[in-house]
């Protein structure tokens, strides 16, 4: 009699683990897609004078936050030159180009101000890797650039890695226990802790503290791979 008890228990074990797993990959899926595919942001090849907006309501990107800090969430969408609220008493943010951004990301409370701040990069017509990480807070009625940190734009979350130094972000930030991609990586005791290019051209941990919608006591941390592309 305990046999099979012994027996009827390694079976409804291996049934919870079996669910438990199911339901972890659709949970990984649902995660995967809330980021927007890079294809939608690069459609071709051509000169970069030659690119296009290509984008519908469909592959936009949105995310939501209260982004005002008034205890109400709102939405934001962006356009090929512009992100814009549906709360129409938010300033639209104006892009420096006109094919829209990367990716778009609510970077949480940074400040501890009670409003949420976004991440982005824009597209721009050019065919450098190099681009710029901001990150922009609403105050004042406005949207105001608090943070700037030049990236490669393989830095972008979702993006599909195809050389060596490209999946060396990848690779690191995962054997790291890093989130995706992002740019922004951990959130620790007021600090920003994000992956960037160090002046002397390598990969580094930079430290940042934002006070009063500022990027203040910026600190390099470990250097964690030389350069080796370009």
């Amino acid at each position: 009699m305990k046999k099979q008890i012994f027996l009827v228990q390694i079976i409804l074990g291996f049934v919870c683990l079996a669910f438990s797993n199911v339901a972890y990959a659709q949970e990984e899926e649902t995660n995967v897609s809330e980021i927007k595919p890079w294809k939608d942001v690069i459609t071709n090849n051509l000169n970069p004078s030659e690119w296009r907006w290509n984008k519908t309501k469909n592959t936009r990107f949105s995310i939501r936050g209260d982004f005002d800090g008034d205890g109400f969430e709102e939405n934001l969408y962006e356009t090929a030159t512009q992100i814009y609220s549906d709360n129409a008493e938010l300033t639209p943010l104006q892009l420096d180009g006109d094919l829209g951004v990367y990716f778009l990301a609510n970077e949480g409370d940074l400040d501890g101000d009670g409003s949420d701040e976004i991440s982005l990069m824009t597209v721009y017509r050019d065919y450098t890797n190099i681009n710029y990480f901001r990150i922009y807070s609403y105050t004042g009625n406005r949207w105001k650039e608090i943070f700037c940190t030049k990236v490669h734009e393989w830095d972008c979350p979702n993006y599909n890695p195809t050389k060596p130094e490209e999946m060396f972000v990848h690779t690191w930030k995962k054997k790291n226990k890093y989130d995706k991609n992002r740019v922004v990586l951990k959130h620790h005791d007021g600090v920003v802790d994000m992956i960037v290019l160090h002046p002397n051209g390598r990969y580094a941990i930079e430290h940042i503290k934002i006070v009063n919608k500022r990027a203040a006591k910026r600190e390099w941390g470990d250097i964690i791979e030389p350069r080796t592309d370009l």
